[in-house]
């Protein structure tokens, strides 16, 4: 039996660990998210989901935070002001020295293909040796696969590009020979809204080596001190494959972002 003390103490323990809560609830992260569906799929009157989204919601979620998020920002945008730690998450990312100096990176998922886009006199493009020599569209800030972000030095000639919109672009205008993304669902749409994509065909290329994907929480962030428990929690639920459930079921909920 509880003596009046023990009680008194459990119960002052119950009502710290729920101002804890309440106080995070209160002051959610902020997650900068872009179009890019199925991953983000940020459009006008409508809550911003997809599979980085839900993960992230979750993630962040079994720690007692909430998150918000930004208009649709593009990629670059969204990483400078990780940065800066004008917003706290971005999910969605590729390891990198660079950005391990200004966040804090949690795996969660891992990708083994990509998706080469090509002009219909590329269509033999089916491994990354076959981009040797090749003008790539290359999006500001994007990592794409360990052998093409450290390829030497003029191996591919990269177009720096702002977004996946401006990539097409200079795709159809024959400035580059090739657009890389992973797991762009919007492509079939974007054709036959676009008839100058017509000529235009997607190949998927196995890579020699899978990357991991990361949400990356800023080190400016007021949950920054979390790091390590985070880092722990991040393991653990990729290992056991709650993420991989997470996404499986966003998938199963919304089919219309998918083939």
């Amino acid at each position: 039996m509880l003596t009046r003390y023990t009680l008194a103490l459990y119960i002052i323990s119950l009502t710290a660990q729920g101002s804890v809560i309440n106080e995070k609830a209160a002051q959610p992260l902020t997650m900068c998210v872009s179009h890019y569906p199925p991953h983000q799929v940020v459009l006008p009157n409508q809550a911003p989901m997809g599979e980085n989204i839900a993960v992230a919601s979750y993630f962040f979620n079994k720690l007692g935070y909430t998150l918000r998020f930004t208009p649709n920002n593009s990629f670059w945008r969204c990483l400078a002001m990780l940065k800066a730690g004008k917003v706290d998450v971005m999910s969605g990312l590729l390891d990198a020295p660079e950005r391990r100096d200004f966040a804090h990176l949690f795996a969660y998922s891992e990708f083994k293909e990509k998706s080469f886009y090509v002009n219909e006199n590329r269509r033999n493009i089916g491994k990354f040796s076959d981009l040797k020599g090749l003008k790539v569209a290359v999006i500001r800030g994007v990592k794409q696969f360990a052998e093409f972000d450290n390829a030497p030095e003029g191996y591919v000639q990269k177009v720096h590009v702002s977004d996946l919109d401006a990539a097409f672009r200079v795709l159809v205008a024959g400035k580059v020979d090739v657009v890389i993304t992973t797991d762009f669902f919007d492509f079939e749409k974007l054709k036959t809204d676009t008839k100058s994509l017509e000529k235009i065909t997607e190949v998927k290329v196995k890579l020699n080596d899978g990357s991991l994907l990361f949400t990356a929480l800023s080190k400016k962030s007021k949950a920054a001190y979390l790091a390590s428990e985070f880092s722990e929690l991040s393991t653990t639920l990729y290992e056991n494959g709650e993420f991989k459930q997470v996404i499986d079921e966003f998938r199963l909920k919304h089919p219309e972002y998918y083939h």
